[in-house]
């Protein structure tokens, strides 16, 4: 039985067009396509003859009525054992609103997500897959029209925004000029560690040995943009209707690679994309959010030398360690929210 799509699309129409939902809902938009996209162009041009469709009339607040803050969005998959310290750091952190697909989880999680939903921690959206879409790429887009926040971040489960001095997202945000639109964050990768079997503890705590900074894979970003200028969405970076791209030194980027000459000083996204073995192999056999369903890839994608080229544990980095006992704290009261609603 086919899941039922659940990001809805309506013909458009000069009556309906909406820029942002019509040019989401257009994946043929490649790469070319810059910063700037004239929206009314490409559908006198494609969506009236073609009948295009963009994306329902989902909730939405209009710009000038959002929050300055960030909505932090991500799709899970079976990742039970790890949302309650990824949710209690990010809320520590400074995100105001945190938005939580999952993705045809069979673990239980969904019970934990609805109660974090029902205390306001959390915004629970169940997202079944659908044939020849991705999961992923369908939630982000999902909660870009959706937002009620000024910024929006897309981050994975296995990925925590670690400010090095900033003492909340607001105040790294601070930093940059109103004109910035999307600003790159660089990937650090962190390895097993040599563990081998999933262990107690933090994954914060558990995994401090990373690649070198100058590592090719620090090259890579995760982005965060002003939800209302986004007009296309892709794993690791966005298209702007309006404003500038920036790495987090704010000075300009090329927005079409996604890559970003390393800056770590003042933020990186740390990645901890394998954990121990056994973590790994469990990772392996969820599958990727981000392949479409039914691409004969989705559950192959880590296999062969995955572990070992993502082992990278040349150097430690605990720069994260400074926000440990605050998120002890923040994970305690967490935990004794969701006793008392079970």
């Amino acid at each position: 039985m086919t899941a039922q799509d659940p990001l809805a699309t309506e013909l458009v129409t000069d009556a309906n067009f909406d820029a942002q939902r019509y040019l989401l809902a257009c994946g043929d938009l490649a790469d070319p396509y810059r910063d700037g996209l004239d929206s009314w162009a490409h559908f006198d041009a494609h969506g009236r003859h073609e009948r295009r469709h963009q994306l329902a009339g989902l909730p939405r607040t209009p710009p000038a009525d959002r929050s300055p803050g960030v909505t932090l969005c991500a799709i899970a998959r079976n990742e039970g054992s790890y949302l309650i310290e990824w949710i209690a750091y990010h809320r520590l952190i400074g995100i105001d609103h945190i938005v939580l697909y999952s993705n045809d989880s069979d673990d239980g999680s969904d019970a934990l997500l609805a109660d974090l939903a029902a205390l306001g921690l959390i915004d629970y959206r169940p997202w079944p897959g659908v044939e020849g879409r991705s999961s992923q790429l369908s939630a982000y887009q999902d909660a870009i029209v959706r937002c009620e926040s000024r910024w929006i971040a897309f981050l994975d489960l296995d990925e925590f925004l670690n400010l090095k001095n900033d003492a909340s997202i607001g105040e790294f945000l601070a930093r940059f000029d109103g004109d910035v639109a999307a600003i790159a964050l660089n990937w650090r990768l962190f390895g097993s560690a040599g563990r081998v079997a999933r262990e107690a503890g933090l994954v914060t705590e558990r995994f401090n040995r990373a690649s070198p900074p100058d590592h090719p894979f620090s090259r890579q970003t995760k982005t965060i943009a002003v939800a209302s200028q986004i007009y296309k969405v892709a794993a690791h970076r966005v298209r702007l209707m309006h404003g500038r791209y920036v790495d987090a030194s704010g000075a300009a980027l090329d927005p079409g690679r996604g890559f970003a000459p390393v800056c770590h000083d003042l933020v990186q996204v740390n990645h901890y994309v394998l954990k121990s073995r056994a973590e790994f192999e469990e990772k392996r056999r969820r599958g990727s959010g981000l392949r479409a369903v039914g691409d004969p890839m989705k559950f192959t994608h880590r296999d062969g030398s995955y572990f070992e080229d993502h082992d990278r544990n040349e150097v430690i980095d605990d720069s994260i360690s400074r926000w440990g006992p605050a998120l002890m704290g923040a994970i305690a009261r967490l935990e004794a929210l969701l006793a008392g609603v079970r």
